[in-house]
């Protein structure tokens, strides 16, 4: 009979240590202060650097995307929303603004294949389509026209008219595709 009774209080006993010992273990854990996370979107690295570590955070760089609105290397997002209460001592993923995707281009008619390739490469533009016609009017190997126009938004899909010189007997306007690039 005092079999019977003993396991039911080792049982009652194990469990109350188990919640005793579970409670402990939360308010340890649970002894750093918890914070508002700041709004960090508009901000540069070093700013919103200095914001969190006021704070008792930390940010992670994420990566880079492109924004219309947000200046390049100013934040876009980030990982934990503003406002959210968090334990000091978080990490807090920031992603950074590359600027505009749609660049505006600049003027290249007039200007020599080499030339404009180098000019536009600068700015991230990279010819999709170069078609090459015969012209009296302009010298072998400059620009005619170019899609999109001068300021035009639009230079993910730019494409030229080349001069290939004055025109020859039996020669047929030549379209030459650039490859796609990664």
């Amino acid at each position: 009979m005092k079999k019977l009774i003993k396991i039911p209080v080792y049982i009652v006993v194990v469990l109350i240590l188990g919640m005793l010992s579970g409670h402990l273990t939360f308010k340890v854990l649970s002894f750093s202060r918890t914070v508002t996370v700041p709004d960090m979107r508009g901000k540069t690295m070093i700013e919103a650097n200095d914001t969190a570590r006021g704070k008792g955070l930390y940010i992670r760089f994420e990566g880079e995307d492109y924004d219309s609105y947000i200046h390049q290397g100013s934040i876009i997002r980030q990982d934990i929303p503003p406002g959210s209460k968090v334990k000091e001592g978080r990490e807090i993923g920031i992603v950074l603004s590359k600027g505009p995707r749609v660049q505006y281009v600049p003027d290249v008619v007039g200007q020599s294949i080499d030339r404009a390739e180098s000019l536009l490469n600068d700015k991230g533009i990279r010819i999709g389509r170069i078609i090459y016609v015969h012209s009296d009017k302009a010298p072998k190997n400059v620009i005619l026209a170019q899609r999109p126009e001068t300021n035009e938004s639009g230079g993910d899909a730019f494409k030229v008219i080349v001069s290939l010189g004055g025109y020859e007997e039996g020669a047929k306007v030549k379209v030459q595709e650039q490859p796609e690039q990664p």
